[in-house]
This record gives C-alpha cells, sequence and structure tokens, in this order.
C-alpha cells in the first residue's frame, strides 16, 4: 500500500496556503490588463479630465450624508487628483461617476467596486478614500 504526501507528512506546498499579495497579483496579472467592474464590462479609456471634472462637479451638487467640511475637503482631494491620474482609473472614475449619475444607482455594488479598484491597484488610496466616502454617503 502506497502512502500519499500526506500520509507521510511530507510538507505539501500550496495546500492550505494563504494567498501572499505577490501570488494574487499573478492571479490577477494573467486575466485582462483592463480591469472590469460589475456595472459596465470594460473601463472607458478615451474620457477626458474636463468630463469627469463636470461629473465629479454634478455629484457633489447631489444630497451627501457628510458635514459640508467633510464634503468640500472630499471634493478638493478627488477635483486636485484628476489632473494626475492615469488614463485607467480616470476611466474607472468616470465609470464611477456615471453610474451615480444614473437613474437608479447601486451604491452597495458601486462601493465594493471602489475598494475592489483600491485592492488591487497601487498609489490610488488618495483619491479612492474619498470617493468610497462619497459613494457610501450618497442619498438616494
Amino acid at each position: 500500500m502506497t502512502l500519499t504526501k500526506y500520509q507521510r507528512g511530507d510538507p505539501m506546498e500550496g495546500w492550505n496556503d494563504c494567498p501572499t499579495p505577490m501570488m494574487i497579483r499573478s492571479q490577477n496579472s494573467s486575466q485582462s490588463s483592463i480591469p472590469t467592474t460589475k456595472s459596465t464590462t470594460k473601463i472607458r479609456q478615451d474620457c477626458d479630465k474636463e468630463d469627469v471634472l463636470k461629473k465629479l462637479e454634478k455629484i457633489f451638487n447631489l444630497e451627501i450624508n457628510l458635514p459640508e467640511k467633510e464634503k468640500s475637503h472630499y471634493e478638493t482631494k478627488l477635483k486636485n487628483t484628476v489632473s494626475d491620474m492615469s488614463q485607467r482609473d480616470l476611466g474607472f472614475i468616470n465609470n464611477v461617476c456615471e453610474e451615480i449619475l444614473s437613474s437608479s444607482p447601486n451604491l452597495k455594488n458601486l462601493k465594493s467596486e471602489v475598494v475592489d479598484h483600491m485592492m488591487n491597484n497601487d498609489g490610488v488610496s488618495t483619491w479612492c478614500s474619498p470617493l468610497k466616502k462619497i459613494v457610501s454617503s450618497i442619498k438616494i
């Protein structure tokens, strides 16, 4: 009778290991280089910074459950970072804005998409955290 690795006590590589950030990145890199969202199939790559700024202005005119000082802080932070965003991040924030401004936004899913984007991309926490706070504070 032949014993398995488990029965012999040999170490089983990869068995019951928690994924490391490097493992997660390698799994994500094997997928499409353009992240997909639940609300749209692909992030638009052809959006303009001025369009995004106009959409952000419309969003900050909506009813948001935040103190005025906090709201203006997030507004300034988001608007100032738009000019430095990569095209991919600009496309992402554009899709989020379009979803918020749509007739029936699903803010719960949208918040999880922002968190997913923040977890899977480097250098986006400066604007993703305020965006997440705004998305979760919008009154419908």
